[in-house]
């Protein structure tokens, strides 16, 4: 069987993808936070997210798509706290 390479198109989609077989697009990641929906289809890409991505890159991506923090923040403490804490990440919500 061929192995299909991956291509992304920043480090955020390489990082939310790396686990996973189906593939979670940047911009629907962002649509997602924006809306507050939590797709259980994309949890671990979700997930991957608010853990694994640098804060630095976290801070690009809300730039790029236009999220403010508060939007973030009030999304990760409805669906990612309680499960997947990040202390990191917490800084950038004082």
């Amino acid at each position: 069987m061929e192995e299909v390479q991956k291509v992304y198109s920043s480090l955020v989609e390489a990082v939310i993808n790396a686990q996973t077989r189906n593939f979670l697009a940047e911009d629907r990641l962002a649509n997602f936070i924006k809306r507050q929906e939590f797709p259980e289809e994309y949890i671990v890409q979700i997930f991957n997210f608010f853990t694994d991505v640098p804060v630095p890159a976290v801070v690009k991506f809300l730039s790029r798509h236009g999220i403010s923090v508060k939007e973030l923040e009030s999304y990760y403490r409805e669906y990612v706290q309680d499960i997947y804490p990040n202390p990191e990440l917490e800084q950038l919500f004082l």
